[in-house]
């Protein structure tokens, strides 16, 4: 068995959701032998080749970095070597500083000019027992003198130690994938070491691959026709197209495709693309960000963008698809509350939206093929107003697809309430602070 870590995106447990359903729908047999906040440690069978894990990261909405686990020590050890309270313990900071593993990153050190990094990711967010900015301190330190007392010619490392850009108030010890990029950290000599704290252990790995956030700006910022209002940001999009099983050369369809964020994001994974929309400046407005892709790559992009009601599908699309993704409408736009019935009634409204368009979305799904969407719960003035799944599925077709499986997971955690694992989910939320409008993903199956 072989140990992999992967860094997770902001909605945790939606991002170890998806990790599941890809690493199950590509054949590979993987548990998830701890977790935090943060991070996850999957299990694998077998080891990984190095372009597994690329194609791995590349396709996940929900993980920024990848690397292979190295090291593991009992979270005793790092918690006594570096408490918050009272002195260190000399037996574990030999124990944490003697880095057994560096051979693992650098055999023979000789005469190199090495760049590396370490980045750090608590068990949670807030207080802890731990100080984890003297261990990144520390670790960095003692990584760099090592070296040079190898022969290295030079030894230098990057620390990013300032509040974080999403959370000021949140301390950030990781070094960002820019800055990784930008200094060739990934490129042997160089290295990232990730270290992650869960309740149980320290792991520390090595970075095999981050997240290409330079290159989803460009292309976020350089497609030819953006509609911000409606457009789902590309990593829910990946992630909706992993949770409805979609793989390369599968055709998918996006019944309210708008400005085609999904779909570019499916033609990127080498996916055939169908998109509906009933507004016919949003099909004009995603053929040309298809068109301009296709430019871009250098490649023909296979795509179908028709004008129609994703109520009408049958009379729209004569073929079968093997997934189907989508964000579909989720209600007006609007920054204030509404009541409790004003809220009732627009979702009683989409739940008969949705309910149509899956009625015939089940007839051109191919029998073994799933739907990923997102659903709204709207923030009235009287709290949270939720849709009834039950209702909206009724007489279509499709059945509710459980998420997070039991069978995939040894490390549900019972101690920490923020940091358990239910297993078998209907649903997940993808709620930002402060919107009206929230989102849940569920996931339906023929």
């Amino acid at each position: 068995m072989v140990e992999y870590m992967f860094i997770l995106g902001s909605n945790w447990l939606l991002s170890i959701a998806e990790l599941l359903v890809y690493v199950r729908n590509r054949g590979y047999e993987a548990v998830v032998s701890d977790h935090s906040r943060h991070a996850v440690i999957l299990d694998f069978k077998e080891k990984l080749s190095l372009e597994e894990v690329v194609d791995m990261q590349a396709a996940l909405g929900g993980c920024y970095k990848v690397g292979r686990v190295i090291q593991t020590y009992n979270i005793i050890i790092p918690t006594n070597a570096y408490p918050t309270n009272g002195k260190p313990d000399r037996e574990a900071l030999e124990i944490i500083t003697s880095c057994p593993w560096l051979p693992d990153l650098w055999q023979r050190p000789r005469g190199k000019k090495i760049k590396f990094g370490v980045s750090t990711y608590p068990i949670i967010d807030g207080k802890a027992p731990i100080q984890y900015r003297r261990f990144t301190r520390g670790l960095d330190d003692t990584i760099k003198k090592l070296l040079l007392q190898k022969g290295a010619r030079k030894a230098d490392y990057f620390a990013y130690d300032e509040p974080d850009r999403r959370k000021v108030k949140r301390m950030n010890l990781a070094l960002w994938p820019k800055t990784i990029a930008k200094n060739n950290l990934l490129t042997p000599p160089n290295a990232e070491i990730l270290a992650v704290f869960t309740q149980k252990n320290l792991y520390l790995a090595r970075t095999m691959v981050i997240y290409d956030s330079l290159l989803q700006q460009y292309r976020d910022e350089s497609r030819p026709y953006i509609s911000s209002e409606i457009s789902t940001s590309p990593k829910i999009c990946r992630t909706l197209l992993n949770l409805a099983g979609a793989r390369p050369g599968d055709t998918v369809l996006d019944p309210f495709c708008g400005s085609g964020t999904l779909l570019m994001e499916a033609a990127m994974l080498g996916m055939k693309v169908i998109g509906v929309d009933i507004n016919g400046n949003q099909v004009q407005g995603t053929k040309a960000n298809l068109s301009w892709f296709g430019r871009d790559i250098g490649e023909q992009i296979r795509f179908d963008i028709i004008r129609g009601d994703a109520r009408n599908l049958t009379n729209l699309i004569r073929k079968e698809v093997d997934a189907v993704a989508f964000e579909p409408s989720l209600g007006p736009v609007t920054k204030k509350k509404p009541t409790a019935k004003e809220a009732e009634e627009i979702i009683e409204e989409l739940t008969e939206l949705y309910r149509e368009a899956l009625a015939q979305i089940a007839q051109v799904l191919r029998p073994d093929g799933r739907v990923a969407m997102t659903i709204p719960v709207i923030v009235s003035r009287a709290g949270p107003v939720s849709m009834d799944i039950k209702e909206m599925i009724k007489g279509t077709g499709l059945g509710i697809y459980r998420m997070l499986p039991a069978d995939m997971i040894k490390s549900i955690s019972d101690s920490d309430e923020n940091l358990r694992i239910s297993p078998n989910r209907e649903v997940l939320p993808e709620r930002k602070m402060g919107q009206v409008v929230q989102r849940q993903l569920i996931v339906l199956e023929k």
